[in-house]
């Protein structure tokens, strides 16, 4: 089966995923957004890699989503709560996207040209996730913030990665990663609530 088909909707989908991520304040679907992105993510990886490697992405990328969540849905309500975004702040957010997507959208044809095995859609992707992630991490210091943006910014760097090289031993570091990444982030949300119960 040929994933080249659905390289657009992928692209889509990432860039939805991931601006949604960077302006969403409230943590159940900035979870869904990233396990969502993981099937662009999955779509990009494919095209390269055999399917059961890919599907290798898919699996970590929703048991890290996965792991987050349920350490999210285990905290207290009273840390849960953020206050919204002020529409200034998500205009600031959107701009500096897209900002960072013209920047990717620049470096195509010199990236095309240090992996040519790398079709423009999937340059476009990883490099709009690594620098969406970069863009993320500045942003916040919040550790779940921090984690969603290590991930996204790991995702982009995991589709690049995937047109150079095809090794299991490497998909399966990258998955491990992922998961180290999560349960990481797990630790530090419920850090405090554990202390506090001591």
């Amino acid at each position: 089966m040929s994933f080249d088909t659905f390289s657009l909707p992928a692209l889509i989908l990432l860039i939805l995923t991931a601006v949604l991520l960077l302006i969403s304040n409230d943590w159940r679907l900035s979870i869904g957004a990233i396990g969502a992105m993981y099937i662009g993510v999955f779509v990009f990886v494919a095209i390269s890699w055999p399917l059961e490697m890919a599907v290798v992405k898919l699996v970590a990328g929703w048991i890290s989503a996965s792991v987050l969540g349920i350490s999210l849905a285990n905290l207290p309500d009273s840390s849960k709560r953020r206050q919204p975004y002020l529409a200034s702040e998500i205009v600031f957010r959107i701009s500096s996207a897209g900002l960072v997507g013209l920047v990717a959208l620049s470096l195509v044809s010199g990236i095309q040209g240090v992996i040519p095995d790398a079709s423009g859609e999937q340059i476009i992707g990883g490099t709009l996730l690594i620098f969406l992630g970069v863009l993320h991490l500045g942003f916040t210091a919040q550790p779940l913030r921090t984690i969603l943006g290590l991930l996204t910014l790991l995702a982009g760097f995991e589709i690049l990665y995937a047109t150079i090289e095809s090794s299991v031993l490497v998909a399966g570091f990258l998955a491990l990663i992922n998961m180290g990444l999560a349960m990481a982030g797990a630790y530090l949300l419920l850090a405090p609530t554990l202390e506090a119960g001591e």
